[in-house]
């Protein structure tokens, strides 16, 4: 068996675990909820974001520039959410500032040892 614990697959291992979360999410919510059109929403995020971490896993460049971007845009958004961010501030209060500055550093981290591992760019 392959080590996928590696550098070169973080983003592949952070999306397979939001993708078991939501494959977990649709059936709380089709079973348990009685919801039929919420669950098939996130049914097919899971089954999109399923196919990219299953070809980032098998180093296909296009999957892991997909997933390169993602994080990358989510890392803006967290960085601006530093500044902008009304909602948050009031959900985490005052450990706001070091949940959000940690999680920048830790996501430009993977960023661009995931970018310098794959040979993106």
């Amino acid at each position: 068996m392959k080590n996928y614990i590696k550098l070169n697959h973080s983003l592949d291992l952070i999306v397979s675990l939001l993708v078991t979360l939501g494959i977990l999410l649709v059936v709380q919510t089709f079973i348990i909820g009685h919801h039929y059109i919420i669950p098939t929403g996130i049914l097919m995020l899971s089954i999109i974001f399923g196919n990219l971490v299953y070809y980032g896993f098998k180093n296909n460049r296009f999957a892991k520039k997909i997933l390169f971007w993602l994080f990358f845009v989510f890392t803006l958004h967290l960085f601006f959410a530093l500044f902008f961010s009304v909602k948050y501030r009031t959900i985490l209060g005052n450990s706001f500032e070091p949940v959000c500055i940690i999680n920048i550093l830790a996501f430009s981290y993977l960023l661009i040892q995931y970018e310098r591992k794959n040979n993106l760019f």
